[in-house]
C-alpha cells in the first residue's frame, strides 16, 4: 500500500467536547447542568475549540517537514509559462519603409479583470508598407482569384491549385502608393516575412516532430518553389528572389517564409483583374518549378499574411539596480518583478532571452556574472550566482564556493524578462493595444488565439508531483516521464505516451520513436489540440528529451458514441427536464476529459447511469429504460460487446436521441 503520513492527532471539536463532558461526573459530581446555556459548558466548548486549533497546527508538522525536504533537494515552484501568439501589423497608408523593433510591446485587455496583458515580439520585423489586397492562384491552365478567401479566416484555398504541377503559382498583389518611391529608395525591405496559416480544423491534432521545431529544419519540401518579381527595367520578364527560410515546407505546414525583398518592382496587371488601369499592383509570385505532392496531400491554406511576427506574453526589464554588496558571504538580492522567465533550447540560449547580471565595482568596467543551478562546482573566484526564478531572488557565494561581490559594488540586472500565466491565453483579435510607439503602423492584431500560457505551480501540485520529478530529474526517459512533463506544459489537461510509435508508420514498432498524445484544456467537443498548442508542447518537451529520442506530439483519436434511448419517467417532473438530465448523465459518462486513454467502453453501464438520474430534490425519476441503442461512428453497436479503444483513443458524445414517456400508472 502507498505511504501515507498519519495525523498526529485527528480528534475533532465535537469529540474533544464529548470527552470532557464524560469526565464531569467523575471529577465534579455537583455539576449537573450540561446545557449550552451553562457558563461551564461555554468554557468547555472554548477550550475544545482551542485544543482543536492546536492539534490542527501540530498536524502541519509532517507537511512542513515535507516541504523543507523538497527545499533541501532544491525543488522550487515552477514559474508560469508565457503564451505565444502571432501578431500581424497593418501598414499606414503612405508610410515609408520602417522596422518594427524587437521587443515591441502590444497588449490585450483581460476580459475578466480588465488588466492589460503585455506581449513582446521575439524578433525585429521589416515592415512592408503596402497592403496585400489581391491574391490569385494559377493552376497551370487558368487564374483564380482568392482575395476574398485570403481575407476571411474561416475559408481556405489551394495556394498552387488543386492539382499542382510545374508552373503553378501563387500571385500576391500589393497596392502601390499614389506616388512611387523616389529614385534611390527601396520599394520593399531587404527581407519580407510571411506567415502561412493552415486551416485550423484540419491541422488540429495532427502530429508534429519536436526537434524540427527547435532546429528550424523542416522536412524536405516535396516540390521546389521559386519566388519572383518584375523589375521596372524589364517588366516583361520575372526575376528570381532569394528564399532565406521556408518553415512551411512548400505550404505543407504552418510557419514563416523569409524571402528577399526586391529593391524595385514594376507596377503591372496580372491574371483576372478586371480594370487594368485602376488595379495596378506590385506583384510577387511563388512558382512551382519541379517535384510533385503526394496524391491527396495537395497543400491547402487558410490565409497568408505579410508583416507577421511571433510574440510572447512577457515584459522586458533593463538596468534594474538591485542594491549594493556589503562584502559578506551568502548575500541575497530580490528582483523587482517576478517570476523570471529563463531561456530554453527553444530560445537558442541567447543572453537576450535570459537574466544578465553585472556587478559594477569601482573601475571603468562592469563584470558580468554567470547563473548556475548550485555552487557545488564553484571555485572561490568563480563569478557565479543562483537565481530562484519563481521567487525572483539572487544568491551569491560564500567565498569558498562562488566569489563574494566586493563591498559597495552595485548589483545591476542588465536584462531580464517576466510574465506569463494562463490568463495570457487570450482569444484571436484581442492583442490590439500598442504599448510601444510603432512608426508606420496603422493597426495590429492576432488572427489566432494565444496558446501555451500556464500559471505558477501551486504548493499542493508540487507536493503531489514531487515523486515524479525526483524520478525523472528533468530528463524524459520512460513513457511516464514524457506524459508527466507534457501535463506541465501550458494548456494541456491530460496526456499519455506511446513508446516505439511513429505517426507515419501506424502499427509498426519503431525503436527510438516516442509519440506523446495530449488533450487540451478546452471546452470544444471533441477537444482537439490546435497546431499552435502542439508546437508549444513540442518546444517544451524538447528541453527534456534524450538526443537519441525521435519525439512526436499529436492529439488523440476520438471515437464518437451516440445514444438512442426511450425512458419512462415519473409524471411529476416535466419531460423536458427529464430529457435534459438524462442527456447530462450520458454526456458525463462519455466525457473524454474523464475517460482514460485506451480503456474499452462497456455500453451496458449506461443503464446504471440513466437509472441514477435524480431531480433537484434527490428523488429518483426514471421508472424504466424501455429502449437503448448505441451507435459507434454512426454504426449500430451490440450492447453486449465492449467498444474497443486503441491506446491513443478517447470516446466523446455525439448528438443523442432521447424520448421521455410519462409513467401513467403511478
Amino acid at each position: 500500500m502507498p505511504l501515507k503520513a498519519p495525523n498526529l492527532d485527528d480528534r475533532s471539536f465535537e469529540e474533544i467536547k464529548e470527552l470532557v463532558l464524560e469526565r464531569i461526573p467523575r471529577y465534579t459530581r455537583e455539576w449537573t447542568d450540561f446545557n449550552e446555556s451553562d457558563p461551564g459548558i461555554t468554557l468547555v466548548e472554548l477550550f475544545a475549540w482551542l485544543t482543536e486549533t492546536i492539534l490542527y497546527r501540530m498536524n502541519q508538522v509532517p507537511e512542513r517537514n515535507y516541504i523543507k525536504f523538497l527545499k533541501l533537494l532544491n525543488m522550487e515552484l515552477e514559474p508560469p509559462l508565457p503564451a505565444e501568439a502571432h501578431l500581424t501589423f497593418s501598414p499606414r497608408a503612405g508610410a515609408s519603409l520602417q522596422p518594427v523593433p524587437i521587443r515591441s510591446r502590444v497588449a490585450a485587455q483581460s476580459q475578466e479583470t480588465g488588466e492589460l496583458i503585455s506581449f513582446e515580439t521575439e524578433k525585429g520585423l521589416d515592415l512592408v508598407p503596402y497592403v496585400l489586397n489581391d491574391v490569385q492562384v494559377f493552376d497551370g491552365a487558368a487564374f483564380h482569384t482568392r482575395s476574398v478567401e485570403n481575407l476571411t479566416a474561416s475559408s481556405s484555398f489551394f495556394p498552387l491549385g488543386s492539382n499542382p504541377a510545374a508552373g503553378s503559382a501563387l500571385y500576391l498583389g500589393f497596392t502601390p502608393p499614389d506616388v512611387l518611391p523616389q529614385s534611390g529608395t527601396r520599394y520593399f525591405p531587404q527581407q519580407i516575412q510571411f506567415r502561412v496559416f493552415l486551416p485550423a480544423a484540419t491541422t488540429a491534432g495532427e502530429p508534429q516532430r519536436c526537434e524540427l521545431e527547435i532546429s528550424g529544419l523542416p522536412p524536405a519540401p516535396p516540390v521546389d518553389l521559386v519566388w519572383e518579381y518584375r523589375h521596372p527595367d524589364q517588366p516583361d520578364r520575372w526575376r528570381s528572389l532569394t528564399l532565406f527560410k521556408d518553415e512551411t515546407a512548400a505550404f505543407t505546414r504552418e510557419g514563416y517564409i523569409l524571402v528577399e525583398g526586391p529593391e524595385k518592382v514594376a507596377v503591372s496587371n496580372e491574371g483576372r483583374l478586371i480594370d487594368p488601369a485602376s488595379e495596378q499592383r506590385f506583384w510577387l509570385r511563388c512558382r512551382a518549378v519541379s517535384g510533385a505532392y503526394p496524391l491527396g496531400k495537395e497543400p491547402k491554406i487558410e490565409f497568408i499574411r505579410p508583416n507577421t511576427v511571433r510574440a510572447r506574453s512577457v515584459t522586458t526589464v533593463r538596468d534594474e539596480v538591485l542594491g549594493k554588496s556589503d562584502g559578506t558571504p551568502n548575500q541575497f538580492f530580490e528582483l523587482r518583478h517576478q517570476p523570471i522567465l529563463l531561456s530554453s533550447r527553444l530560445d537558442g540560449n541567447s543572453e537576450e532571452n535570459d537574466l544578465l547580471l553585472e556587478v559594477e565595482a569601482a573601475g571603468p568596467e562592469s563584470e558580468p556574472w554567470t547563473r548556475v543551478d548550485d555552487f557545488l562546482a564553484s571555485a572561490p573566484d568563480d563569478t557565479h550566482f543562483i537565481l530562484k526564478a519563481a521567487a525572483g531572488t539572487i544568491h551569491f557565494g560564500d567565498g569558498l564556493q562562488g566569489r563574494i561581490p566586493a563591498g559597495d559594488a552595485e548589483i545591476v540586472a542588465k536584462h531580464y524578462r517576466y510574465g506569463g500565466g494562463e490568463s495570457s491565453n487570450v482569444p484571436s483579435g484581442s492583442i490590439v493595444i500598442p504599448l510601444t510607439t510603432l512608426t508606420g503602423v496603422d493597426s495590429v492584431t492576432n488572427e489566432r488565439g494565444a496558446v501555451g500560457g500556464r500559471d505558477e505551480q501551486t504548493v499542493d501540485d508540487l507536493k503531489a508531483k514531487a515523486p515524479c520529478v525526483l524520478r525523472h530529474r528533468n530528463r524524459a526517459v520512460t513513457v511516464e516521464d514524457f506524459a508527466a512533463l507534457a501535463k506541465r506544459a501550458g494548456g494541456v489537461l491530460k496526456a499519455t505516451t506511446l513508446s516505439e510509435t511513429h505517426p507515419d508508420f501506424p502499427g509498426v514498432e519503431v525503436p527510438g520513436a516516442v509519440t506523446v498524445v495530449i488533450v487540451p484544456d478546452s471546452e470544444d467537443m471533441p477537444p482537439k489540440p490546435s497546431a499552435d498548442l502542439i508546437r508549444s508542447v513540442c518546444g517544451y518537451l524538447d528541453n527534456y528529451r534524450l538526443l537519441t529520442t525521435e519525439l512526436y506530439v499529436k492529439g488523440p483519436e476520438f471515437v464518437e458514441i451516440r445514444v438512442e434511448v426511450k425512458v419512462t419517467a415519473t409524471p411529476q417532473v416535466a419531460a423536458g427536464t427529464v430529457e435534459r438530465l438524462v442527456r447530462e448523465a450520458v454526456d458525463e459518462r462519455l466525457d473524454p476529459l474523464d475517460w482514460p486513454f485506451g480503456r474499452d467502453f462497456n455500453p451496458t453501464g449506461l443503464y446504471r447511469d440513466i437509472y441514477r438520474v435524480k431531480d433537484e430534490f434527490d428523488n429518483e425519476i426514471i421508472r424504466n429504460v424501455e429502449h437503448l441503442a448505441v451507435f459507434v461512428k454512426h454504426q449500430p453497436h451490440d450492447l453486449r460487446t465492449p467498444v474497443e479503444l486503441k491506446p491513443d483513443q478517447l470516446i466523446y458524445a455525439g448528438e443523442h436521441d432521447i424520448v421521455v414517456v410519462p409513467d401513467q400508472d403511478r
